[in-house]
C-alpha cells in the first residue's frame, strides 16, 4: 500500500509540476510583434485592451489556443462555460452589454443561421 500511495504522490506532483512550468513558460513568452489586424470583434477587444498574445489571452481565459483562433476566424461558434465568461469579460474591462454578437469576422454569419 505505501508503495502504491508513492507512486500516486508522484504522479500527482510531476503533473502539477508540468502544469506550473507551463504557466511560467507563457508568463515568459515573448509578445507577438507582428502588426495585429482583424475582422473579429473578440480579437480586436484582445488587442485594444490588453497586452496579452492571444496564446497568452486563451491560456488565461482557460480556452485552448486553437479553439480561440477558430471562433475568431469563425471557423466555429463559441460555446463558452460561465468561467470561461468570467475570465473574457474581466481580462477585457467589459461588462455583458459589450459582449460581441459574434466572436468571428464581422459580417460571418454563424454556422447556426
Amino acid at each position: 500500500m505505501p508503495v502504491l500511495l508513492c507512486c500516486l504522490l508522484y504522479a500527482i506532483m510531476t503533473y502539477r509540476l508540468r502544469y506550473v512550468n507551463m504557466a511560467c513558460h507563457c508568463a515568459k513568452m515573448k509578445k507577438d510583434k507582428r502588426p495585429q489586424e482583424s475582422d473579429s470583434p473578440l480579437e480586436n477587444l484582445r488587442i485594444e485592451r490588453t497586452d496579452l498574445s492571444q496564446t497568452e489571452f486563451a491560456v488565461r481565459c482557460g480556452i485552448p489556443l486553437r479553439t480561440y483562433q477558430r471562433w475568431v476566424s469563425g471557423e466555429t461558434d463559441a460555446k463558452l462555460t460561465p468561467r470561461q465568461w468570467k475570465a473574457i469579460m474581466s481580462l477585457l474591462r467589459i461588462s455583458v452589454e459589450q459582449i460581441p454578437d459574434d466572436f468571428g469576422p464581422l459580417g460571418h454569419l454563424s454556422q447556426s443561421e
